[in-house]
């Protein structure tokens, strides 16, 4: 290739990059009667931050993350339900209750969404400044909710209403700097006010045609498994690496069921399950080649209520190269149990 030929198509892809860079930050078409409440593009929004009778959330872009991925602060501030008496004990009527701590949690695809719908923040419809009568109406004479955008390093202060008839969801926004309302967009109050469906609750963040070999550990031991068909959806399987043309079924049955866990609840950055640091009983190393892909860790930690018949002895915790700290995993027990049965197995 040439030197003019080389600086053509280093022209060409600078050009490509430069047209998504542009259609990333450009702002959207507004519908007919839209107003822009907070005129911005997505690099200008740094935080946003609301706060209701319940919550206080905020996020943020992460600045450890490759792309786009937002980080979400979780405070609950509101009271925390009575949980039930144990076996044999009454109910104590003023009985304390410990809130639920805050937590940084990595923000799913639909909270990366909502951060970037600030900017521009587009209103379907203005409504100027309004009387009280006309405020108490709209839920903003005593508002609840609010909402801070930081724009630039400037904080746009905003209080948010919801009349008590609004059938449809409605919500309005009010300006605290000029006193001006607008049509809050739709779902985006729900949104707010439900901050936990906007966690990623992924365990990985690669697919599984993106590896070809995994290594289980526990206990001093290891057994190494390969990936056959893995290109082709569906017809997938693993076999042991010491005897690559047996497929092993019980394996593929336990990956299946390891793969498709659902975390039953999920701990911030930093956090540690309540009864103090847990103990791992269960690696899996996944490689591409020699290439590194991901990991997961299993580890128990001890029950907060001890051994009874009612409560297991130990909760059982993963974490992996994706997510933000240690989850909960209901079925975490038996797949540690079944993973040390296929590392036992000839």
């Amino acid at each position: 290739m040439t030197g003019r030929a080389a600086a053509i198509q280093g022209g060409l892809a600078a050009a490509g990059l430069l047209a998504v860079y542009l259609t990333w930050q450009r702002e959207p078409e507004k519908a007919p009667g839209a107003v822009s409440v907070i005129e911005a593009v997505k690099t200008d929004i740094t935080h946003v931050h609301y706060t209701d009778d319940a919550n206080a959330v905020d996020f943020e872009r992460g600045k450890d993350n490759a792309g786009p991925a937002v980080w979400i602060h979780l405070v609950p501030t509101g009271k925390a339900p009575p949980k039930p008496p144990a076996k044999n004990e009454k109910a104590k009527p003023d009985a304390k209750t410990t809130p639920e701590p805050p937590r940084d949690l990595l923000g799913s695809e639909p909270a990366t969404k909502i951060f970037e719908g600030f900017a521009p923040l587009i209103s379907p419809r203005a409504f100027g400044v309004l009387d009280a009568s006309k405020l108490k109406e709209l839920g903003l004479e005593s508002p609840t909710r609010h909402l801070e955008v930081t724009v630039r390093g400037d904080v746009r202060r905003f209080d948010i209403g919801q009349p008590e008839k609004a059938t449809g969801g409605e919500a309005f926004l009010r300006d605290t700097r000029d006193g001006r309302v607008y049509l809050l967009p739709r779902g985006l109050l729900a949104d707010l006010q439900n901050p936990n469906h906007l966690v990623d609750r992924r365990l990985h963040a690669f697919e599984i045609a993106d590896f070809d070999r995994f290594v289980l550990s526990s206990g001093g031991k290891q057994k190494a498994y390969l990936q056959i068909n893995r290109e082709v959806r569906g017809k997938s399987a693993f076999a042991p690496a010491k005897t690559p043309d047996k497929p092993d079924q019980m394996a593929k049955n336990w990956h299946d069921a390891m793969w498709r866990a659902f975390p039953s609840d999920i701990l911030g950055r930093g956090e540690e399950p309540p009864t103090g640091k847990p103990t791992v009983v269960l690696r899996i190393d996944y490689t591409d080649g020699k290439t590194p892909v991901g990991f997961m860790e299993f580890a128990r930690a001890e029950s907060a209520g001890g051994v009874s018949e009612e409560a297991p002895v130990a909760d059982v915790y993963a974490r992996t190269e994706h997510t933000a700290g240690w989850l909960k995993l209901a079925t975490g027990a038996q797949l540690v149990a079944d993973a040390q049965k296929l590392i036992a197995a000839p």
